[in-house]
C-alpha cells in the first residue's frame, strides 16, 4: 500500500482530515499499517512505548478468554474506532485478543508521544481529539447505564442503532452483514441467547428487521433511530 493511499485512508476520517500529509507522517502512522483478512487473529506486538490503534476499515471483535477457556465477546469495533494497547507489560498472560469479522480490516498504529507532539503544534486537532475521546467515553457510560436500567428489547435496539450509525447508511433501508452471532448479541447486552432469538422474532413481526445468519435487513432505519432518540 503506497503512502499516498494510506494518507487518503486517514484523511477521510474526521479526526485526521485537517492534518496535512507531513503532519500525519509525523505521527509515523504511514509506516505502521496492517491489513488482515476475515477470521484472522490480530497480533498487537509488545512495545515499550504506549501505542494507540486506529481501525480504519472493517470490523473486529475484542474477545476475552475466561478461566473456563470460553470466549467472551467484550466489544465490537468498527471503522473509525480508536483503542489502546492491551499489552503494556512484557511476559504477562493476556487473555484478550482481536479477531477480524469483516472481509478485511485495516489497522494503523502510532505512539502516544507522537500524538501529543502533533496536538501541541495543532490546537484544533487537539480539540477534535478531545471531542472524539469524550464522545466514546459517553458511549461507554450510556452502555453501562442501559444494561442497568433498560429492558432487553431497548438494549438490543440501541445496540443496533450504534452499529448502523457507524456504517453511515445513505438509504432508508440498510443491509448489515451479520458478523455477530446470537450469542455475541446476548453477551453485548447481558442477556441469554434464547432471549435474543425471541427478540429478533418479535422485531420481525413488528416489521423493523429481517434476521438471518448471513445478514440483518433493516427495513427502515428511521424507526430504530427515532426509538433511540426517544430513550431517556
Amino acid at each position: 500500500m503506497t503512502s499516498n493511499l494510506k494518507y487518503w485512508y486517514l484523511h477521510e476520517h474526521k479526526l485526521f482530515r485537517n492534518l496535512s500529509f507531513s503532519e500525519i507522517d509525523a505521527l509515523c502512522i504511514l509506516k505502521r499499517f496492517k491489513k488482515s483478512n476475515k477470521n484472522e487473529i490480530i497480533d498487537l506486538p509488545y512495545s515499550e512505548k504506549e501505542r494507540i490503534y486506529f481501525l480504519k476499515h472493517g470490523s473486529i471483535k475484542l474477545i476475552k478468554i475466561n478461566d473456563d477457556g470460553e470466549e467472551l465477546l467484550i466489544d465490537i469495533l468498527q471503522k473509525g474506532d480508536l483503542f489502546g494497547d492491551l499489552n503494556l507489560e512484557k511476559n504477562t498472560d493476556n487473555n484478550d485478543f482481536f479477531k477480524v469479522v469483516s472481509d478485511e480490516a485495516i489497522i494503523c498504529t502510532f505512539f502516544r508521544e507522537n500524538l501529543e507532539e502533533v496536538m501541541q503544534k495543532k490546537p484544533d486537532f487537539a480539540l477534535n481529539y478531545i471531542e472524539f475521546i469524550g464522545f466514546n467515553f459517553k458511549k461507554i457510560q450510556n452502555s453501562y447505564k442501559n444494561i442497568l436500567f433498560k429492558d432487553t428489547k431497548t438494549r438490543l435496539l440501541l445496540l443496533l442503532n450504534i452499529i448502523i450509525e457507524k456504517e453511515y447508511p445513505k438509504n432508508s433501508a440498510f443491509v448489515l452483514p451479520n458478523y455477530l452471532t446470537q450469542k455475541d448479541f446476548a453477551q453485548l447486552i447481558c442477556t441469554t441467547r434464547q432471549t435474543i432469538i425471541s427478540l429478533f422474532k418479535e422485531l420481525e413481526k413488528d416489521g423493523i428487521l429481517q434476521y438471518s445468519q448471513k445478514e440483518i435487513i433493516i427495513q427502515d432505519i428511521k424507526k430504530i433511530k427515532k426509538f433511540a432518540e426517544n430513550v431517556k
